[in-house]
């Protein structure tokens, strides 16, 4: 009898210790994407930064402000940039972060040199997957919110949302896909807008049968360096990763195999790199590639053509990659970030826009869908 009671009482303190435990934690941390890439903020020893919420990136850097406020280890790395050049960086001792609700003590960043891109919107860094391993997010790119959890909670919703084949191995979280037969390895890379594949790959699939548009363009690279690209930007058929269905459009690049955050438009991710899994709220994913036929940037003091389409108007008419534009919209823009947001703007209001040359040619670059799906 004194048993019995022994063991109702261990179980109604069991009970009792459970019931006051508190709840998993779960921060909603809101973003903005006015790069196509999630940007955060977070804090280091009470000031706030604004950094890129990055799964392609190994480890979490920073920028110039890291050399006021941190201080240095002994500790350097070279790293690879896309292209082609080595940097030499060296290792802060981060000091207290505040990620959410959590706090993060006794870590080290990189610190790089400023980028143009990155200093027009305000990221002070990005945040790399050494952090992001520790906790689950849902990635809600509708509503623009991260919710943090610990690596042990799955909130109910999950269990609506569709498995991918996903891996999480030498920091480096990956989408496999099959296609013809074959297995092929994405990065998934929410520091990327677009989705990428290599040449490896390309020639693996024999792609040249698919339909594609060819551009001459350029891209940033980390440290903020422009260099030009001979792309093309593809429109896979339907592809399997695990319970999911992808036809996905991707840029041909001889750097990388990625997905970017254009594919997962108006979705819901769940990504916990732990226990190696990702899902997704649509069974079904199809994108649709829209372009503009050309883009500007200001080099040297000067508005130029960095992206051009082979085959569009402006192609035909003689344009290419580095030619000077005298306007853009009636406008003479000598500030790279005031002509960078007003492309930008005219990008998210989908509208059409005009470039007079200095020779006084007038050209309207079009917003068009590049595959008929």
């Amino acid at each position: 009898m004194k048993k019995a009671i022994l063991f109702l009482v261990i179980c109604f303190i069991s009970i009792t210790l459970q019931a006051q435990q508190p709840p998993a934690f779960q921060d909603t941390i809101p973003f903005r994407n006015d790069l196509g890439i999630i940007i955060i903020p977070m804090t280091f020893n009470g000031v706030e930064k604004q950094f890129a919420f990055d799964t392609g990136a190994q480890v979490t850097v920073g920028f110039s402000w890291v050399d006021r406020d941190l201080k240095p280890t002994s500790k350097t790395v070279t790293v690879n940039s896309s292209n082609g050049s080595k940097t030499r960086m060296r290792y802060y001792k981060s000091g207290n972060i505040q990620l959410g609700s959590r706090k993060i003590t006794k870590h080290r960043i990189l610190k790089t040199t400023d980028s143009d891109i990155f200093s027009c919107y305000q990221v002070d860094g990005v945040l790399g997957v050494d952090i992001t391993q520790h906790f689950n997010w849902i990635i809600d790119f509708e509503k623009k919110i991260l919710i943090m959890s610990p690596p042990d909670f799955y909130p109910e919703d999950v269990k609506e949302m569709h498995a991918l084949d996903f891996d999480f191995a030498k920091n480096r979280p990956s989408v496999f896909m099959e296609m013809n037969g074959k297995k092929i390895k994405f990065l998934l890379d929410t520091g990327a807008r677009d989705s990428d594949i290599n040449k490896d790959a390309y020639t693996l699939l024999s792609m040249d049968e698919y339909p594609k548009a060819t551009f001459y363009s350029g891209f940033y690279d980390v440290n903020g360096t422009l260099t030009k690209t001979y792309s093309k930007t593809l429109q896979l058929p339907e592809i399997k990763s695990g319970t999911v269905t992808i036809a996905p459009d991707v840029d041909y690049s001889t750097q990388s195999t990625k997905i970017g955050n254009s594919l997962w438009k108006d979705r819901r991710l769940f990504l916990s790199l732990k226990n190696d899994q990702l899902f997704v709220s649509d069974a079904t994913i199809k994108n649709e590639a829209w372009s503009y036929d050309g883009a500007a940037v200001l080099k040297n003091g000067k508005m130029t053509v960095y992206r051009i389409r082979e085959g569009s108007d402006a192609w035909e008419q003689g344009i290419r990659q580095g030619d000077e534009i005298k306007t853009f919209n009636g406008n003479v823009f000598t500030d790279f970030c005031e002509l960078d947001k007003f492309q930008r703007q005219l990008s998210d209001e989908k509208s059409d826009f005009e470039w007079e040359f200095t020779n006084g040619k007038k050209l309207t670059i079009q917003r068009k869908k590049l595959f008929v799906l």
